[in-house]
């Protein structure tokens, strides 16, 4: 068949390597992604940091992940590295499958580029956007609905919208979970790790903490304004964690709080926890509302006080539904499915 002769180069983001060691949802998804269209039969190469493992042919255009890497003084050198690297390969591919936000843009501009896709990884602004509409040969694919509003809003053609998907027999499903919160997200302010704290608090309730900071004032802000609660009894940080005890920590949690502050596209995290059968209980903004069922398999709400007041309605939750609706609504195959009709439009 046509589509098993595809040649498609995937695009990784440099900060961290694919698949993560301990956060990163769109190097998680990438790698899914890969690992399943190889299976599938197509020929994939994967342009990422030197520390990435996979299947796929590899090109690997920096020795370590930029986040990683502390003797790196330019973070932008490897990405002309990248750039150049694409470049000379054009003649490989059918299909570039860009993940790298705007910084593979220019990519497009030469005649002989091959089809440009770009996933949508991230909010959308008016910066943002501007430039993507600057470049007309590139097709955009959103992540939810809410995300294709955002970007149409500001003038952006999308040629659809994928939800990102997990395999579910990678999350152990519990139905007997501990008594504790959980926050399992990166350490900044628009994600809510604050308000987490102070919900908890008020509804006396146990918080763990797992999450990373990365650059200057993420730390900043985990040093002055996070660390002075972490000696308080009930909530207990764990700091970045592996796969494996990702996977703990959700499947032992009674809930997910994920009270996030910005336009969120996706949030991988969410669908995490209910492939475990934890429920998420989340601010009603960007995805939140298409991800989380209200009252089937976690709670929407829109103010700390309501998240307060989610916690305790959380035994009317059955999580044996939370796992069911990933398995229907946010799986591998459903998001592979819609990647692979895109390719074949597109070739």
């Amino acid at each position: 068949m046509h589509k098993k002769k595809l040649r498609i180069a995937q695009l990784a983001p440099l900060w961290i390597p694919i698949p993560p060691r301990t956060y990163g949802g769109i190097e998680l998804m990438l790698s899914e992604l890969t690992e399943e269209l190889i299976k599938r039969g197509y020929d994939i190469t994967l342009f990422a940091s030197g520390d990435s493992k996979t299947s796929a042919k590899f090109v690997p255009v920096t020795e370590k992940a930029i986040w990683l890497d502390r003797e790196l003084k330019n973070p932008h050198a490897p990405v002309m590295r990248m750039l150049k690297e694409i470049f000379d390969r054009f003649y490989e591919f059918d299909i570039l499958h860009n993940h790298f936000n705007f910084f593979m843009f220019p990519l497009s501009l030469r005649l002989d580029c091959p089809r440009f896709l770009t996933t949508v990884h991230r909010p959308v602004d008016k910066h943002y956007a501007e430039a993507m509409k600057s470049y007309h040969k590139i097709k955009y694919v959103a992540i939810s609905e809410d995300h294709k509003r955002s970007m149409e809003a500001f003038g952006v053609p999308v040629c659809d919208v994928i939800y990102n998907g997990i395999d579910p027999a990678r999350y152990e499903f519990n139905d007997s979970p501990g008594d504790y919160l959980l926050y399992l997200s990166r350490l900044n302010r628009e994600k809510g790790v604050l308000t987490a704290i102070e919900v908890a608090k008020a509804a006396e309730q146990k918080l763990i903490i797992a999450g990373n900071s990365a650059g200057n004032a993420e730390w900043s802000f985990f040093l002055h304004e996070i660390q002075p609660h972490l000696h308080d009894d009930n909530i207990s940080f764990r700091g970045q964690v592996n796969f494996q005890e990702k996977v703990e920590l959700l499947k032992n949690a009674k809930a997910l709080l994920f009270p996030i502050d910005r336009q969120e596209p996706f949030g991988l995290v969410m669908i995490e926890a209910m492939a475990c059968g934890t429920p998420v209980i989340g601010f009603r903004k960007g995805s939140v509302p298409e991800v989380i069922e209200h009252g089937k398999t976690g709670f929407v709400v829109g103010t700390p006080e309501e998240m307060i007041k989610a916690i305790g309605q959380l035994s009317g939750i059955n999580r044996k539904i939370c796992r069911k609706a990933v398995e229907e609504k946010f799986s591998l195959k459903q998001m592979v499915d819609k990647y692979e009709k895109i390719y074949e439009r597109l070739a």
